[in-house]
């Protein structure tokens, strides 16, 4: 008894005090934003050194990488079958070799843009080059890219008759020879006229007439860009393959044909075959049937067929 009331003889319970030392969590969490945010540097750094690489490379390498991020496979990469160049689209096997088609094609859009963007810069710098703007056809087609200067009536082109270039013709086939210059391929010049005949006795013919209009485009063609050699052929269609067959006398069907053949096609094309096509099958003029009397026997043209011609 004594000694518990020595041990309240302080005045109250005995207070115990429990020190314990804190574990630091802060090392443990302290580094983790900064891994984080390195990543997120390292991302946009990426991004961003993509986005100038873009920057810097034309269509055709574009057109490439995008293959291999379908692929997995650069088109002209060695494939597992001869004569191929990889995987195309879909997995099939490449057997033919794209790295042969897929670049001119490439190649044929990109310079069918810049010869739009010279013919719509010298547009703005000449109203009667945009009043005839229409009259200026630039597409791809299957023979190769094509560009047809149709005279639309507004005497731009040529004179009635005549195989001299007018300035506005020259100043236009000028702009687009260095564009044409950046191809590997071959080009054909085609020269083509309406059905209008020459007047008996004159001596000269539509044929005569679309080779000389056609030979001067290609010398004013070589003097301006093309290289020695790029031209293949001048052609001479004279009314044989009519823009508009259901109306031989329009202003349309005077035109040349400056084509840039793809590679294989030199010969088909050659014949005159890729030119252009027509817009439907060319029918000739229907002609009125023989009457019964003998003296009206003959067949009459359409139109007076010894007429000069007036283009």
């Amino acid at each position: 008894m004594a000694g518990a009331s020595n041990a309240n003889s302080g005045g109250g319970p005995r207070i115990i005090i429990i020190k314990k030392k804190g574990k630091g969590h802060a090392a443990h969490h302290g580094g983790a934003w900064k891994v984080a945010y390195a990543d997120f540097v390292t991302a946009m750094m990426a991004l961003f050194m993509v986005m100038w690489l873009l920057a810097q490379t034309d269509q055709e390498t574009r057109s490439e990488l995008s293959e291999y991020f379908r692929t997995g496979v650069f088109s002209g990469a060695p494939s597992i079958l001869n004569g191929g160049s990889g995987i195309q689209n879909k997995a099939f096997f490449d057997v033919v070799g794209a790295s042969h088609t897929q670049p001119e094609q490439v190649a044929f859009e990109r310079v069918s843009l810049a010869v739009r963007a010279q013919i719509s810069q010298l547009a703005g710098e000449d109203p009667q080059v945009k009043a005839a703007g229409d009259q200026i056809k630039v597409s791809v087609t299957e023979e190769g890219l094509l560009i047809q200067i149709l005279d639309g009536g507004q005497n731009l082109l040529f004179d009635s008759s005549s195989s001299e270039l007018k300035p506005k013709l020259i100043e236009i086939l000028s702009r687009i020879a260095p564009v044409l210059a950046r191809l590997d391929n071959q080009i054909q010049v085609h020269g083509h006229t309406d059905a209008r005949p020459f007047p008996a006795g004159s001596g000269r013919s539509n044929w005569q007439l679309s080779f000389e209009r056609a030979d001067k485009a290609r010398a004013v063609l070589e003097k301006n860009g093309l290289r020695t050699g790029q031209v293949s052929g001048v052609f001479a269609h004279g009314a044989t393959a009519l823009m508009k067959p259901d109306d031989p006398f329009a202003a349309e069907n005077r035109r040349l044909s400056i084509l840039a053949v793809r590679r294989g096609m030199e010969s088909s094309a050659a014949r005159g075959q890729g030119a252009e096509k027509p817009q439907g099958a060319v029918k000739p003029a229907p002609r009125p049937e023989k009457t019964e009397t003998p003296e009206k026997g003959a067949e009459a043209p359409e139109r007076p067929r010894l007429m000069p011609r007036a283009e």
